[in-house]
């Protein structure tokens, strides 16, 4: 009986935690707030599941994504929790990121601010943004965009 305490007490924390972790994982940056026109910035979080600064940036971005939901920017998620697959590489491209891809394909912990039209990059969200940061850094990034 002792054994078995000692064998099922660990599986059931390794379960309770995964389970936990997998119910807590965070959508897709963009799943509920999408702009029905063409955006003229595509806001794209490069994450993973896994990774750290993910855990403390997409609840923040979280938040700010309400705030634009009528306006030309679209929010998307570049997952690499299973590594870098060729599903991702056609998301970026099919989102205008094809020129920036290349570059930043497998890191984490980050969104990038691209102008859709142009690809250039305009600005990058980090864990050291708050959300107000955030905000005011999207809101610039659309008004460039928009120039």
């Amino acid at each position: 009986m002792q054994r078995l305490k000692q064998f099922l007490f660990p599986v059931i924390v390794i379960l309770g935690v995964a389970g936990y972790a997998f119910v807590n994982r965070m959508p897709a940056a963009g799943a509920e707030y999408r702009y029905e026109g063409d955006p003229e910035v595509v806001a794209a979080t490069f994450a993973s599941a896994w990774c750290s600064s993910c855990k403390i940036l997409m609840p923040r971005l979280a938040r700010v994504i309400p705030d634009f939901a009528d306006q030309p920017v679209k929010f998307v998620e570049l997952d690499f929790t299973f590594g870098e697959r060729k599903e991702i590489e056609q998301l970026a491209a099919a989102e205008g990121l094809a020129k920036i891809y290349p570059q930043f394909k497998g890191a984490t912990g980050f969104t990038v601010l691209v102008d859709r039209d142009t690809g250039e990059i305009i600005d990058t969200l980090t864990i050291n943004h708050s959300g107000k940061a955030m905000r005011a850094a999207i809101a610039q990034a659309i008004a460039r965009a928009s120039q």
